[in-house]
């Protein structure tokens, strides 16, 4: 009896693991991403700087889009962000872009940047930063809005951006890889 137990509860394991698999969710995969473009800010500089908070003025930068559209960074352009603990800054930046035909986009995000170890001495020496090499984690989530008929579509998708380099000594500077979510159904 132990034994014919012991079978049913064997049999039963293996058949309801199965069925819980069974849905095929062990290879459903998540949205893809697709390249969109480069955004890109320069001789950014620290107009106020409180005890976590700061506000990074953001006078100058392009962004490139995939298509070889490219915009130039115009006033009101600023990170509001947040030193959250040693190495890592919550991102809120908001900016304007003026597009080569005139068209005005307004990007805004969040993110996270976070620095590791070899940092420190790379910012002291005014060295350039890259994944692996000063930035540990360094993601964000850009949302573009326009009145833009040309560029309308924006209004109506994610992006993703990657931290691609980055000198954290003044003249700051810093280069994202923006992707495009793209819902599969």
């Amino acid at each position: 009896m132990k034994i014919l137990l012991k079978m049913f509860l064997i049999i039963s394991i293996a058949t309801t693991s199965h069925l819980a698999f069974s849905d095929g969710h062990k290879s459903k995969k998540g949205p893809e991403l697709e390249y969109f473009g480069t955004l890109s800010y320069s001789d950014i500089t620290r107009m106020n700087g409180y005890k976590g908070n700061f506000i990074a003025d953001i006078p100058s930068g392009t962004l490139t889009l995939a298509n070889g559209d490219k915009g130039k960074v115009a006033s009101p352009c600023a990170d509001y962000g947040n030193m959250q603990k040693e190495r890592t800054i919550a991102l809120d930046v908001r900016c304007s872009v003026t597009m080569e035909d005139g068209s005005e986009l307004y990007i805004i995000y969040g993110g996270k940047m976070i620095m590791d170890e070899k940092s420190d001495k790379l910012n002291e020496e005014g060295k350039l930063l890259t994944p692996k090499n000063g930035l540990d984690y360094w993601i964000a989530a850009p949302l573009i809005r326009t009145t833009s008929e040309k560029y309308d579509y924006m209004n109506y998708i994610q992006l993703i951006g990657k931290g691609k380099k980055a000198i954290m000594a003044p003249p700051i500077s810093v280069t994202y890889e923006l992707f495009k979510v793209v819902y599969s159904k």
